[in-house]
């Protein structure tokens, strides 16, 4: 399958559950930390790409004009628009479409925000820029994901570890290739941030629908890190319900 199919398969199978309460992704106090780094006020114009079901949209709801959400896969905007529509929310509208090619006008949004996507893109550059094109002069393009170790051979393997959870995952840039991304697009970076997330494994092996091989030979690795002395990126740890591991999220802000 090509990228596109790969996410859009992935991401099918997960719209139902993707907003489900327990989820670090659906945590309002990381939506509440992600809205703080986007210096909102009411009169702005957002587009949320690779939007998923909305989970950020909806909560860009009440402190802007308006919010397009965008994303490839039709199953993620149906649970969305149902959201929406059940929230009686009038100001964002959800639309099919590729980060790679934005179907917006150039210049045309103030706040140009991209959630937990740049590691499934082959080629994250063309989707940055496609994003500093569609945003307005002295807005800002905010990249907010997970991030791989600095360390390179432990990159490798917390990558690894991630695509055989979810095929559609390409690479967890580091916090300095975020930067990178939007510094080769044309923009001042402004200050980034980041914070570590507790993740439950299941939970995460069970949204991403793994198959229960490969989600036992994942948690064995893990298992195994807790008193071997091979390290996997992952940092697990034994929790009060279960096995456990720490991610840590980024959100990388350039100017134009």
């Amino acid at each position: 399958m090509s990228n596109l199919q790969q996410i859009r398969a992935a991401f099918a199978s997960q719209a139902e559950g993707f907003a489900q309460p327990g989820q670090a992704i659906s945590d309002p106090n990381h939506l509440n930390w992600m809205l703080a780094a986007l210096d909102l006020h009411p009169g702005i114009q957002a587009v949320d790409v690779a939007a998923g079901t909305g989970l950020l949209s909806m909560a860009l709801v009440p402190y802007v004009r308006r919010v397009l959400a965008l994303d490839a896969t039709p199953e993620m905007l149906q649970q969305g628009m149902r959201k929406t529509g059940q929230a009686e929310l009038a100001n964002i509208t959800f639309v099919l479409g590729l980060a790679q090619a934005l179907p917006v006008a150039t210049d045309a949004f103030d706040r140009v925000v991209c959630r937990f996507a740049i590691h499934h893109f082959p080629d994250p550059a063309t989707a940055v820029y496609e994003m500093t094109r569609a945003c307005a002069i002295g807005g800002q393009v905010v990249l907010i994901d997970l991030v791989s170790p600095n360390d390179g051979p432990l990159a490798q393997s917390y990558n690894h570890l991630e695509r055989l959870r979810d095929p559609s995952h390409v690479r967890a840039q580091t916090l300095p290739e975020l930067e990178a991304l939007l510094l080769q697009s044309g923009l001042r970076l402004r200050p980034s941030a980041s914070r570590v997330i507790q993740v439950k494994v299941d939970r995460w092996l069970g949204l991403a629908n793994t198959d229960d091989t490969t989600a036992r030979g994942i948690c064995e690795v893990l298992v195994a890190e807790l008193t071997e002395s091979k390290v996997t990126g992952m940092r697990p740890f034994m929790g009060p319900d279960g096995l456990y591991f720490h991610q840590t999220w980024a959100i990388a802000v350039g100017q134009k």
